[in-house]
């Protein structure tokens, strides 16, 4: 084992116990200026622990439970969506043409159509 690992983890051990140390010693003296007791302590954050909103659902041991699972994997696959047509488009001044599936994002198309001041939509052959 290396010396200069342990010496870290030791280190890192030592600032979570100091921090450990703190925050006990803190709560300590906010207990003797309120006159709280430890008891007391428990009983306030047993209460706030009881008090949170419970999840809603099933239980995972429920009978109701274990009787939906067998359902709910037995749904479909969703279908995939079909593919947009190949559709082509002809630059009026070269002549080239060029086939995409999404011509308003195609930059090419978008270019040629600005070179001749018309809408991408004219081009399509």
């Amino acid at each position: 084992m290396d010396i200069s690992k342990l010496q870290k983890q030791l280190e890192e051990e030592h600032k979570a116990l100091d921090q450990k140390f703190k925050f006990i010693s803190d709560l300590q003296a906010l207990m003797k200026k309120h006159g709280q007791t430890t008891e007391n302590l428990k009983e306030i954050l047993g209460e706030s622990v009881e008090a949170a909103p419970k999840k809603r659902g099933r239980k995972p041991g429920s009978k109701v439970a274990a009787k939906a699972a067998p359902k709910a994997a037995a749904k479909k696959p969703r279908k995939k969506q079909a593919a947009r047509p190949l559709r082509k488009f002809k630059n009026p001044k070269t002549g080239e043409i060029t086939e995409t599936r999404a011509p308003q994002v195609n930059k090419t198309i978008k270019a040629w159509a600005a070179e001749s001041k018309l809408d991408w939509r004219k081009l399509e052959v």
